[in-house]
């Protein structure tokens, strides 16, 4: 009874959803300093910057989506 447990052959998965998260946000994290530099250097790219930052605005609001998403199905199914 107090003797230690013999290592499971079932470790803990990683979560795909987590991996794909941590992965985006540093996409985000990236595109978020070429903004600030491009931003400081309008000068020579001049219509780069709006689409750029729109398109970070958007990245940022699919991953919080998909993860509320995820918590949800969590939430209402919690044996998966």
């Amino acid at each position: 009874m107090l003797d230690p447990r013999e290592p499971s052959t079932e470790t803990r998965r990683a979560d795909p959803a987590s991996a794909i998260t941590v992965g985006a946000l540093s996409i985000i994290a990236v595109a978020l300093l070429a903004a600030a530099l491009l931003a400081t250097y309008t000068y020579s790219t001049p219509n780069v910057e709006l689409p750029l930052v729109i398109a970070i605005a958007l990245l940022f609001v699919v991953v919080v989506f998909a993860n509320v998403l995820r918590l949800a199905v969590r939430h209402l199914r919690p044996g998966r």
